[in-house]
């Protein structure tokens, strides 16, 4: 194969396709003066390649380890020669089944590294709001245990009903468990949901300091008095939290 596009190749894209077989730029440099002179000793090499003699001699039993090349003598005179450039096909071949015996170990693998939580902290009220645009852009339903005094005095109702709209328009919905204050009884008074949204207050004696909503694989927690937010995603997090956030909504 190589042997066949020397002519057309320059010498550094020649040296870049070996080394996307795993040569090195000695190893390729070696392989590639055998190619072009066919039988050569070290200096012989060392002479067309340019690379010194005793770093040849560091990395060219390896090549013939790999069957890349060989050796022969004449006389007294140790010589190289190259294999037939199939022999990579023939290695990447082998690569490839021996990936594809280690596959069903290497992707179980994965999948146990893949369900561990990812944790991601959030601080200020700009990297919250984008929380907030990100949550609320779904189509699944967001569960809401939160405080309205304390978002309003955070965010606008310009911004509510920007969070509203993305749900609205991704077709999800909105379950909000207020906190029970002035702010929030008249939040839930109003509706202020409206369509996309529906709203019950807690009991007085459900107090909480860290706002907390639940979507899809993710577990967001908001705590407004310190501008810090903790979005934890793992789909086995998320589905135990919004059951027991289920369990409260139907007994209040």
């Amino acid at each position: 194969m190589f042997s066949s596009i020397l002519p057309f190749m320059n010498t550094d894209e020649i040296t870049k396709a070996l080394k996307d077989f795993g040569f090195n730029d000695v190893e390729a440099g070696i392989y590639v003066t055998l190619l072009k002179n066919g039988k050569s000793t070290v200096s012989d090499i060392a002479k067309n390649s340019g690379l010194k003699r005793p770093t040849i001699y560091q990395y060219i039993d390896d090549l013939a380890a790999r069957s890349l090349i060989r050796k022969t003598f004449k006389g007294k005179r140790l010589l190289y020669y190259p294999e037939d450039p199939k022999k990579l096909l023939n290695l990447a071949d082998n690569i490839k089944k021996k990936a594809e015996k280690v596959f069903p170990e290497l992707q179980g693998l994965f999948i146990k590294s893949s369900t561990r939580p990812v944790v991601r902290f959030y601080e200020g009220k700009e990297a919250i709001r984008s929380i907030y645009r990100e949550a609320t852009s779904t189509s699944k339903v967001v569960w809401s245990v939160f405080s309205a005094e304390r978002y309003f005095k955070t965010f606008t109702e310009k911004d509510g009903n920007e969070f509203l709209d993305n749900i609205h328009k991704n077709g999800g919905e909105l379950r909000d468990m207020v906190l029970r204050t002035p702010s929030g009884i008249e939040y839930v008074k109003q509706d202020w949901g409206g369509k996309v949204a529906k709203s019950k207050l807690l009991p007085t004696d459900f107090a909480f300091s860290v706002d907390m909503m639940v979507v899809g694989d993710k577990l967001i927690l908001i705590s407004f008095e310190n501008m810090i937010a903790v979005v934890i995603e793992n789909q086995e997090i998320a589905d135990q939290q919004m059951q027991f956030l289920r369990f409260v909504w139907k007994r209040i």
